[in-house]
């Protein structure tokens, strides 16, 4: 089977992720007005547990998969393609079986002592429950995305989507009523429902093509599943327990600061479960390229295509600082009316503006850590994430009691600076690309001017509409995009639309 357009696949993930998540936005804002600001931080606070325990149930499995199938899936070496995920299924399920349990055993305890509120232990316990299947759902994720079978996993994760929020509506309305525990045991519980159907379905599938394959002899698995996975599950470990930390310091901080504890709650609950949500809702984007930069890379590393390579880092460079540009100058100009609209809060809107112009730090961070990824590069990133989050816990244990807000705004941008940095130049040095400063001036200088001249007009949609339309005019006045590239680009779609057409 043909390998299929790397491209290609991105705009399907992408057009899939961007209906997920529109859905999902439209379902959070369901569960503001169902649980209220402090109900979305205390569940806010229970998915960072369970996002801890994911990661040490995971133990590097998902990363481990993609790379070690798409290296056999490059050479069209299918025995060793089902021997790779035989190995990283067991692993992942032994592993996910054992934190699960751990989850299970200490979540009273941590509900008292970690989050100080007795109503999440109940949560708390379903996420140890369910985790292996979280954690199986990453290793066939991974299988799906390693041998271009993207159309099918897309496919499965929104009818994952659609079970979650009917089965969460259902428990929200009919057994949670107003009672804030049971609301966030609803959510968890519907997020497992969905995620149980996934995998049942993902793993019929992946059968189905294991019983496809030819029979041959493969080398083992274990040795190279090993030397990836274990050096990435310690660094991920690590940084995730420093999230853990870093998430419990913010409404320990308010509270430090000031604020009564609901009014901490509820503050964390607006940023994260309000504020960021918007904000990396068009990330999804980057998110897609991102998962397919890891088996795209895999492969052009594997032959030794260092020309591929250096094409692949400069297109997605160059399109992702644009896409940068154009959401955060939007989130920028309209953030006010924009959460008013969405959550009836000025208080969101005062934070969106001020994270705004941030999404150039994330969304470029998200991109180049899927390079290195394929890259194999895992180690450097991982160490460069570790060494970041010990510097938020540092600056938000320092910060958060003196300025309250303010100090976790300017530990989160220069936290998140510095991991950027320091993964920029890892990429820079382990590839043939060398960035464009020419064209980064011109892109700021465009982006720069769009925003001040769409600033000048009123509403919300009118005003997004002009800065598009002047940025994207003045990309290609100034030669930020020339006409190549959108040949290039243009040539890409058309191609695949003809051989899809040729395939019906």
């Amino acid at each position: 089977m043909a390998r299929r357009s790397f491209f290609y696949d991105a705009l399907l993930l992408t057009g899939a992720n961007l209906l997920m998540r529109g859905v999902s936005m439209v379902f959070q804002v369901y569960l503001v007005g169902r649980i209220g600001a402090g109900g979305i931080g205390l569940l806010t606070l229970i998915n960072t547990v369970g996002m801890l325990a994911a990661v040490l149930g995971a133990a590097g499995s998902r990363v481990a998969a993609t790379c070690l199938v798409a290296e056999e899936y490059g050479f069209r070496r299918m025995a060793g393609v089902r021997r790779a995920m035989t190995a990283c299924l067991r692993y992942a399920l032994l592993s996910s079986a054992l934190v699960g349990l751990l989850t299970v055993r200490l979540a009273d305890a941590a509900a008292e002592h970690w989050l100080g509120d007795m109503r999440t232990a109940s949560s708390i316990r379903v996420l140890g429950w369910t985790l292996p299947l979280t954690c199986l759902w990453g290793v066939l994720g991974g299988y799906f995305t390693a041998t271009d079978r993207v159309g099918r996993l897309v496919a499965v994760q929104f009818a994952d989507r659609l079970m979650d929020i009917g089965v969460t509506a259902a428990l929200l309305t009919l057994w949670a009523g107003a009672d804030v525990e049971r609301g966030c045991l609803s959510i968890i519980g519907g997020s497992a429902v969905g995620t149980a159907l996934s995998v049942a379905v993902l793993y019929g599938m992946y059968r189905r093509d294991s019983r496809a394959q030819p029979a041959g002899s493969a080398p083992p698995m274990g040795r190279r599943l090993l030397q990836l996975a274990l050096p990435l599950s310690v660094s991920d470990d690590l940084r995730a327990g420093l999230t853990t930390v870093e998430h419990f310091l913010i409404p320990w901080g308010l509270r430090q600061y000031g604020a009564s504890g609901s009014a901490a709650i509820a503050s964390y609950g607006t940023i994260h479960g309000m504020v960021f949500p918007v904000l990396m809702f068009p990330s999804c984007v980057l998110s897609a390229v991102s998962d397919l930069l890891v088996p795209e890379l895999s492969h052009r590393r594997a032959t030794s295509n260092r020309a591929r390579i250096c094409h692949v880092v400069r297109q997605c460079a160059h399109w992702g600082l644009i896409f940068s540009a154009a959401v955060a100058g939007v989130l920028w100009l309209i953030a006010a009316p924009l959460s008013q609209a969405l959550y009836h809060s000025g208080e969101a809107g005062v934070f969106l503006r001020q994270f705004a112009p941030l999404v150039f730090l994330l969304y470029m961070d998200a991109i180049v850590d899927g390079m290195l990824k394929g890259l194999l590069q895992q180690v450097h990133s991982a160490r460069y994430n570790t060494f970041t989050s010990i510097l938020d816990v540092v600056f938000l244990f320092v910060s958060l009691p003196r300025w309250g807000l303010g100090g976790y705004f300017w530990t989160f941008t220069i936290t998140h600076a510095v991991n950027f940095y320091l993964s920029i130049a890892r990429l820079l040095r382990v590839t043939d690309y060398r960035p464009d400063w020419g064209f980064v001036l011109r892109l700021a200088l465009s982006t720069a001017a769009a925003a001040l001249a769409a600033a000048q007009l009123r509403g919300m949609y009118a005003v997004a509409g002009c800065y598009l339309l002047l940025l994207a005019l003045l990309l290609r006045l100034t030669g930020a995009v020339d006409a190549a590239q959108l040949r290039w680009l243009a040539g890409i779609l058309r191609r695949r639309a003809a051989g899809q057409a040729a395939a019906r």
